[in-house]
């Protein structure tokens, strides 16, 4: 995948996934930390949001950016618990024809690539990105234009899914290729580089968690949900998960097609250890 071709692919997928996301796992995309055995994923969510928004000070913000905002509910929760102003950006409008339900004075979406973030004149003193630097081409020069908008102090949170530095051959041809392929994901960072391109883009590395441990329960009920879905649909109920506002025809087909073998990858990725979600706090320096 080519930069000038990754905006482009990232809009066609969400147009085909985003509704079949949504039905079997929810409107937040990112995973749920989990404290305890026996909690659920609907009480490890909500206290992953308070955390995370203690982490970004959104009580006390006065501008907040969400970078890859979806559909938009964590940007939606963040507006209730601040008196500040928050701004969600996404590449794809379809996932933004959800978020846009979401009305609050304090609150507003706008469909913005990541790697042109310096380009929106503004600056923020809180920003998140859960879940998505993944898809970026180039997430050095993304974390370099993201420093740009952000006030000196300013927190910004990133949760990404990244390889395992001692990932070998074998793991990276039978797990990770085919998982990256039909996600879209042109190539996937380690922890350490991405402590590096935080350092080099002048922020202050606050914290960072390898929190493998504490997800698990998010990729099991993502292979579950997917036997269910499997269980549950046909191929002709499949169009009426695409986008209405993209015409894919059979390639948005073959998209949702992908993320049932795309879920199994995951699941083994991250029983294998070679695919880790980790948790990085930073300020602006």
């Amino acid at each position: 995948m080519t930069p000038q071709s990754y905006d482009v692919s990232m809009q066609k997928m969400f147009a085909a996934v985003s509704d079949l996301y949504a039905r079997y796992w929810g409107d937040f995309f990112h995973f749920a930390i989990f404290d305890h055995p026996g909690q659920t994923w609907e009480d490890a969510l909500a206290k992953t949001h308070d955390s995370y928004m203690h982490d970004l000070c959104v009580a006390d913000a006065k501008s907040i950016l969400e970078l890859a905002c979806g559909r938009g509910g964590f940007s939606n929760l963040m507006a209730q618990n601040t008196p500040g102003d928050v701004l969600g950006i996404d590449i794809s409008e379809s996932q933004l024809s959800h978020a846009r339900r979401h009305q609050r004075p304090n609150l507003r979406f706008k469909q913005h690539d990541i790697m042109n973030v310096d380009d929106l004149g503004m600056t923020f003193d809180a920003v998140c990105f859960l879940d998505a630097a993944c898809y970026l081409p180039d997430k050095h020069l993304a974390v370099r234009k993201i420093r740009k908008v952000m006030r000196p102090g300013a927190r910004f949170l990133l949760v990404e899914w990244c390889r395992h530095e001692d990932t070998n051959a074998a793991q990276q041809a039978l797990v990770l290729a085919p998982f990256m392929k039909y996600w879209g994901v042109p190539y996937l960072e380690t922890r350490a580089r991405y402590e590096q391109f935080l350092d080099d883009s002048g922020f202050q590395l606050l914290d960072v968690q390898d929190l493998n441990d504490r997800v698990a329960p998010n990729w099991e009920l993502g292979y579950q949900n997917a036997l269910k879905a499997v269980a549950e649909l046909s191929i002709g109920d499949l169009p009426g998960f695409i986008w209405k506002g993209m015409t894919l025809g059979s390639e948005g087909i073959r998209l949702i097609k992908e993320q049932f073998p795309a879920a199994v990858y995951i699941k083994v990725g991250f029983d294998s250890g070679c695919l880790r979600y980790v948790f990085f706090l930073a300020e602006a320096v």
